[in-house]
């Protein structure tokens, strides 16, 4: 190639000539195709003085990308200041991370979140404390958070009356929020159901329904459920073992409605007419 490979430097000015460093030179054009391949950000310059030629960087490219850098670490900047900003606790949770754990979460129940409340009423529950005033209270965020639908309070508070924990035992209680839980699918209430039946505790004595409800715990990978099941269905006639698996199915459509608080009606899912064999 015709064209020297130097660049004009800073020493010699943005339009000094590198070989005799004279001010004096206009701009030049490339002489062929390949001499220009591969030099975008340069361009031919030619000395007046020595009318020797050289490159020189092309001024607007060099500035775009010059901007285009600085704009990147700015943003850049940005992205680490607001980070860092947003790593700091608000004013909010500082205050809650000067609290104790179990008024922080009382203050999130505090809130209505049926999470939030049930999970209060097992810190209170369980807390390594047997001071009755907190299973009293454990009780209370319990009955908020099952009345809001949550599965699980409703188990923990149906367990709370059967077994009388911080109150008098109340089987009828008890297996009102068993059924509630059970019918949203909880496998542990479901089982629960299947032994109220089976001994009539809170609930009629009918092994038809204690099938019906060992059968659907079984159906989600309870053990005992299915051991249950199949120990009843030995005391069952045929008809009834098929009354009993006709009522199972019908449990399982029935809980893919939302229950109320209040419970099932007394007489829901009883297959009328049908008694166990002695």
């Amino acid at each position: 190639m015709n064209v020297s490979t130097r660049t004009s430097g800073i020493l010699q000015g943005t339009r000094g000539c590198p070989y005799c460093m004279s001010r004096n030179t206009k701009d030049s054009s490339w002489k062929n195709p390949a001499e220009k391949s591969g030099r975008f950000w340069l361009r031919p310059v030619r000395c007046r003085n020595c009318h020797k030629r050289f490159v020189r960087f092309r001024r607007v490219p060099l500035a775009a990308f010059a901007g285009l850098v600085l704009l990147s670490i700015s943003a850049l900047v940005v992205i680490t200041v607001q980070s860092a900003g947003s790593r700091i606790p608000s004013e909010h949770e500082r205050k809650l991370a000067e609290l104790d754990p179990r008024d922080v979460a009382r203050i999130r129940a505090e809130a209505g979140s049926s999470l939030a409340q049930f999970e209060y009423a097992m810190l209170l529950s369980q807390g390594g404390t047997s001071e009755r005033e907190d299973q009293v209270e454990a009780i209370k965020w319990f009955e908020k958070a099952a009345e809001q639908g949550h599965a699980q309070a409703q188990f923990e508070l149906a367990q709370v009356y059967k077994l009388g924990r911080g109150t008098l035992q109340d089987y009828d209680a008890a297996a009102r929020w068993f059924m509630e839980a059970a019918r949203k699918g909880h496998v542990a209430a479901q089982y629960h159901m299947g032994r109220l039946h089976r001994i009539g505790e809170g609930v009629d004595l009918d092994l038809i329904q204690a099938y019906a409800w060992f059968n659907r715990a079984a159906a989600l990978g309870h053990g005992a459920a299915r051991g249950a099941r199949d120990e009843i269905a030995a005391s069952l006639k045929p008809e009834q073992v098929e009354a009993a698996q006709k009522l199972s199915r019908d449990l399982l459509s029935a809980s893919t409605t939302a229950p109320t608080a209040s419970g099932p009606p007394a007489d829901a899912g009883r297959v009328i007419g049908v008694t166990a064999t002695p």
